[in-house]
This record gives C-alpha cells, sequence and structure tokens, in this order.
C-alpha cells in the first residue's frame, strides 16, 4: 500500500460557489475529529493532525497527520477514508451486534487492534485484508457510527452540498489513490433513524432500598445501585401489593434482589446515558443474611429454566 500522511475531504457545492455556511462546517469538523480521535485512541497510536488551508474547487479540506511511524500513518488515514465513505449494510438503528461490543468486548477490541498494529511494519506488509480486519472491528463502534451519523445528518440538511469524496495524498499534496466519492443521495445511509439503545436487562440486580414507596401511586422508588442513587419505577405489581397490604417490613439495610430493566439512548456528545430504571421482578428480598424468595422470583426463574431447557432441546 502506497505512504500517505494527509487526506483531503472535498465538499462538492451548487453553482460552483467556494463557500460554505461557517457553523455547518465548523459542526461537521467537530463529528470528524471525534471520529479522528475514535480512531486513534482505538488503535492506540500516537498522533497530531493538523488541519491546511482551505483549497479552490468546492471546498476542500486538507488534514494532515503527524506522527513517528510513517506506517501507522498510512493505516489511520485509509481506515479513516473507508469509515467516511464505505455505506453501512444495516444503519437504521444501532443493532444488537454494536450493543454487545458496547458491554462485552471494548477490551478485546483494543487487544484485536493492538495485534494488528503491531504486526504492520512496513508499507507492503499493510494490505487490504489487514485493513479490513481493522475495519471489522470499528464498524461495531458505536460512537463512530453515531459521529458518522451526525456529519452525514448536518450535511443532509444543508442542500448546498452536492458531494463529498475522500482521497489519500502524500507529503506534496500528490493523490495515491483515486478518489472515494458519496453522492448527496447515499447521504441518508448513513444516518441512524433512532438515538435509543435496546434495554439493558440485568436479572440479577441488587438495590439496596433508600426510599420506598408506601402508598398508592405512580411514585419512584429510590436505591443504590452498582455504587450509584438511582431513582425506579416498581413494576411488579405483586410486589407492590405485598408492601401497601404490610406484609414487607423495610429497615435499614433492607434490599431487594430483581429484575432490572434499564432504558438508554446517545446524548448529543455520544454518550451513553441511563433515561429510565424499572424493576420488572423482585426475586428475592434481602435484610441483612436473610434471603426470602418471593412466589413470582421462583416463577420467573422456573420459566427461565423451561425456557433454556427447550432451547438446548431445539439445539
Amino acid at each position: 500500500m502506497k505512504s500517505a500522511n494527509k487526506i483531503e475531504l472535498h465538499y462538492f457545492l451548487r453553482d460552483e460557489t467556494h463557500t460554505m455556511n461557517a457553523f455547518v462546517r465548523n459542526e461537521c469538523e467537530k463529528e470528524l475529529l471525534t471520529i479522528f480521535k475514535e480512531i486513534i485512541i482505538s488503535l492506540d497510536i500516537e498522533i497530531d493532525v493538523e488541519s491546511e488551508a482551505f483549497k479552490e474547487g468546492g471546498l476542500k479540506e486538507i488534514w494532515n497527520f503527524l506522527g513517528k511511524n510513517g506506517v501507522q500513518l498510512t493505516l489511520i488515514i485509509t481506515v479513516f477514508g473507508l469509515v467516511l465513505s464505505r455505506i453501512p449494510v444495516e444503519n437504521k438503528e444501532l443493532v444488537k451486534l454494536q450493543i454487545e461490543n458496547l458491554e462485552l468486548d471494548n477490551e478485546l477490541k483494543k487487544q484485536e487492534l493492538k495485534k494488528i498494529k503491531n504486526e504492520v511494519r512496513t508499507e507492503e506488509e499493510l494490505t487490504d485484508e489487514t485493513v479490513e480486519r481493522v475495519l471489522e472491528i470499528l464498524d461495531r463502534d458505536y460512537k463512530i457510527i453515531w459521529h458518522k451519523s451526525n456529519f452525514y445528518k448536518k450535511l443532509n440538511f444543508y442542500p448546498k452540498v452536492t458531494k463529498l469524496t475522500t482521497q489519500k495524498l502524500n507529503e506534496q499534496n500528490e493523490p495515491v489513490e483515486k478518489e472515494r466519492t458519496v453522492e448527496r443521495e447515499l447521504f441518508g445511509k448513513f444516518i441512524l433513524r433512532s438515538d435509543t439503545f435496546p434495554p439493558y436487562i440485568d436479572e440479577e440486580a441488587v438495590i439496596d432500598i433508600i426510599s420506598p414507596v408506601l402508598k398508592k401511586g405512580n411514585f419512584n422508588w429510590k436505591g443504590f445501585y452498582k455504587g450509584d442513587i438511582i431513582n425506579f419505577e416498581m413494576n411488579d405489581q405483586n410486589f407492590k401489593n405485598s408492601v401497601l397490604n404490610k406484609e414487607i417490613e423495610f429497615i435499614n439495610g433492607t434490599a431487594i434482589k430483581c429484575v432490572l430493566q434499564q432504558n438508554r439512548k446517545i446524548d448529543e456528545v455520544g454518550l451513553v446515558k441511563v433515561i429510565q430504571n424499572k424493576v420488572l421482578t423482585v426475586i428475592e428480598i434481602i435484610t441483612g443474611e436473610n434471603y426470602v424468595p418471593t412466589e413470582q422470583g421462583k416463577k420467573y426463574k422456573r420459566d427461565k429454566e423451561r425456557k433454556n431447557d427447550q432451547l438446548k432441546l431445539d439445539f
């Protein structure tokens, strides 16, 4: 793969003008820099990024990557160009694969990317297959997906941009490969249609009760969960009735083991936020060393075991 240390972004504008709304351009630049940063952090490479002066011909931005390892610079630039221009297969929402990536294998992702980075020592070793291995991992990175969506969303709402191209350049600003093009009619394919995640379910959540609700009404309970104080809805009607009928006494240190559902969304800067907590089923009531299972908790476990047994039979 030919060496490159710069990438050119070319906004093609209607009427062959050379001006772009400053607010739109700055917002787009912010999203691009965030994508740069996420890729650089994921690959654990020390790199600085500089912006060169604009050039004529629509609106051209050149980003200069500075680092000690030229092969790694080429890798970063190649990956960035493909991340920005390769149309995603599925983009309506953050799909299950990306959610699992967020919750389960962030450390595995870093280890695999580090392994790939260390394997590539020369331009000859930097092959299309190597780049594809990196992309397969980064394509599951919800932050990159989110900020790429924001970038194209801003361009989509700005009718003056007719298409976008990216091109790798060498030190003399000479192209080292054919430019990659995204036509305006394809911008929408990069845009996520929802900012919500599928809910996270903790089937063995332990919540220390701070403030129970002792009267009828849709009031939130308060508890201590994984080091944080949370407000939550109590959706276990059997448990609520037992509380209202004074069948359960709350003392200092009372806790519940339960099935907790956390509804989540991504905020404007790409961070995942819990927006709602719901206790679906109370499994046990915990007081000191005393664990008392609830009837609905027993039923939940039986149903789960039956379901698991059925899955084994189907397999």
